[in-house]
């Protein structure tokens, strides 16, 4: 849509290593991960993929049967996204930047979110629109507010499991809520939302 404003910077391009920056915000907030793995092991990362991939699985298999059409985890994803797009769509509706139940929520399908992302990361063979969109859109997280010591992705992993809530995420929060109220369509949060509704409808279609 024409009238929707870029999410960061218009120069903004998912760097390279995406993939590698996700895992080390999860790293960040779990306190281990990846990283001493593959310092044992230099295959470390691939079966540290290969362990998430069966883990999310067994977790399928023993919820719900597999989509015929599309993959357990493709599947999974188009929930995480759909949950996640639901939390913002909460945001839209009131101002819940101070309500730690909100925010640990926020923090929980965040995570989840990543997860499938860095599993579908490992499992594509070849680059897909799907993959690019979902790559820029969690980077346009990790980029927002600009100019800010901490973005909102970096308090979205840090928060997760946590019993404090940082004033600086409860400041973005109101101010999304509020960029929000103010300008509707040309906000960042329905610019977010827009973006989700285009990767779930892209993921349908496969």
């Amino acid at each position: 849509m024409s009238d929707i404003k870029p999410a960061v910077d218009p120069a903004f391009q998912p760097p390279k290593d995406w993939l590698a920056v996700q895992q080390v915000e999860q790293i960040k907030a779990n306190k281990e991960g990846l990283e001493e793995i593959v310092k044992k092991n230099p295959r470390g990362l691939l079966m540290a993929c290969l362990s998430a991939y069966v883990r999310k699985m067994a977790l399928l298999l023993a919820s719900r049967p597999i989509a015929g059409r599309k993959s357990a985890i493709a599947d999974e994803l188009e929930l995480e996204l759909s949950a996640f797009k639901n939390v913002l769509v909460d945001l839209t509706k009131k101002d819940v930047s101070r309500d730690p139940d909100y925010a640990q929520h926020l923090s929980q399908v965040w995570h989840q979110l990543l997860e499938s992302a860095n599993l579908v990361e490992c499992l594509e063979r070849k680059k897909t629109d799907v993959l690019f969109q979902l790559k820029t859109l969690i980077e346009t997280f990790n980029h927002y507010p600009v100019k800010q010591e901490h973005s909102l992705g970096y308090y979205m992993t840090e928060f997760a499991g946590k019993e404090w809530l940082p004033f600086p995420f409860m400041e973005q929060l109101h101010l999304l809520y509020e960029d929000y109220v103010s300008h509707k369509k040309e906000s960042q949060l329905f610019h977010w939302i827009s973006s989700i509704d285009l990767i779930l409808s892209n993921l349908m279609k496969k």
